[in-house]
């Protein structure tokens, strides 16, 4: 299924797990984890990592080890699996984890960018603000791109600021530097822009 992770191969079991180690249901987000004769018992010679990653099987018990990917994904009905982000990149805002990068497929659908990052900060109020930094298209207007965030994404995903850019900071490599750009943001040395309808 075209955008999809596919199904589980046989002889593998595939589950979503949620954060309290309950399984979740179809459409729910939860960590994706493997179960059956492929898994390992663990990392070579790196006991602190392999406590971290194999656990006891969620509805087993400890007579069978499982793996937790870190990844995020959500089981649709007939089954296929679609990635939503990594554990450690989710936004919890307003009692849901959120994937920046399905919120980044939208920024980009709306054929209004060039460039974007979805960040977050901590917010009393929702958990996670979830701020959407972009660098426009030249015929790009912050105007369309939130008008179409407000049609395509549900409130909780929709972000609770955009930041529009010149340029966004990247690394040597040439990826996109997260964590200069959160630098910036909590220094206040990004200067936000003013629109607002």
């Amino acid at each position: 299924r075209a955008g999809s992770m596919g199904i589980p191969m046989p002889g593998v079991e595939i589950l979503v797990v949620a954060e309290d180690g309950s399984l979740c249901g179809p459409g729910e987000v939860g960590e994706l984890v493997h179960a059956g004769p492929t898994v390992t018992m663990g990392y070579w010679n790196d006991p602190v990592r392999t406590a971290e990653v194999y656990r006891p099987h969620p509805v087993h018990g400890p007579s069978q080890r499982v793996v937790y990917s870190g990844d995020m994904v959500r089981r649709d009905e007939d089954g296929y699996l679609w990635f939503v982000g990594r554990r450690d990149r989710m936004i919890k805002t307003l009692g849901y984890r959120v994937g920046p990068d399905e919120i980044l497929d939208a920024l980009y659908a709306s054929g209004q960018i060039s460039e974007g990052l979805v960040t977050a900060e901590d917010d009393p109020a929702r958990g996670q603000r979830i701020i959407a930094c972009v660098v426009l298209k030249e015929d790009g207007a912050l105007a369309t791109l939130r008008k179409f965030c407000r049609a395509e994404l549900p409130r909780y995903m929709q972000p609770a600021e955009f930041i529009v850019l010149s340029a966004l900071p990247k690394l040597p490599n040439g990826k996109h530097d997260l964590i200069t750009l959160r630098e910036q943001i909590a220094a206040g040395r990004i200067v936000i822009d003013p629109f607002d309808e």
